[in-house]
């Protein structure tokens, strides 16, 4: 005898695609501009304003791995045995798409009216190989989980407000 199985369920590029919206906290200038990071005589000025969140407009992205727990354990952006909503994903790179970046939200509707996820940008590819990232020294011994993570990809870890937690 065999066990009957279910067929997965097919999706589409609709559900594969997810139009969501990217915050970040940015310090504005008295006129709501964001202040020039290349220019030093703003940076103080800068560090005291208050950061505002904005909308940094929409972001596509593929779903990847929709149980991307073992990433976000290597990552170290949760615990063993977390219960919380990890993914890998892959970004549109569209021209005019937003780039999203380690720390960034990504706000994700639903199927439900009024009802959003949002997720952290945990770690993405870039942040992987950036040149400027710290050199670990001759005895650093590389991850191999986190060279899942290819070129305009990323791990969204979920995350909640403290309100929302059990």
């Amino acid at each position: 005898m065999q066990p009957e199985t279910d067929p997965e369920p097919a999706t589409d590029d609709h559900a594969r695609n997810v139009a969501a919206e990217l915050l970040q906290r940015i310090a504005l200038d008295a006129s709501g501009v964001p202040f020039n990071d290349d220019d030093p005589e703003t940076w103080g000025e800068a560090d005291a304003a208050v950061p505002k969140v904005v909308s940094l407009g929409e972001v596509r992205f593929h779903i990847v791995d929709a149980d991307a727990v073992d990433l976000a354990v290597a990552a170290g952006a949760i615990e063993p045995g977390d219960i919380t909503l990890c993914l890998r994903v892959e970004f549109d790179t569209s021209v005019g798409a937003a780039t999203p970046a380690l720390g960034q939200v990504v706000v994700v509707p639903t199927v439900e009216p009024g009802v959003t996820l949002a997720f952290g940008v945990w770690l993405t590819h870039a942040d992987l190989h950036a040149p400027e990232a710290p050199d670990l020294g001759p005895n650093a011994v590389p991850n191999p989980v986190l060279d899942s993570i290819a070129p305009h990809q990323a791990l969204l870890v979920q995350v909640m407000d403290a309100e929302d937690a059990p």
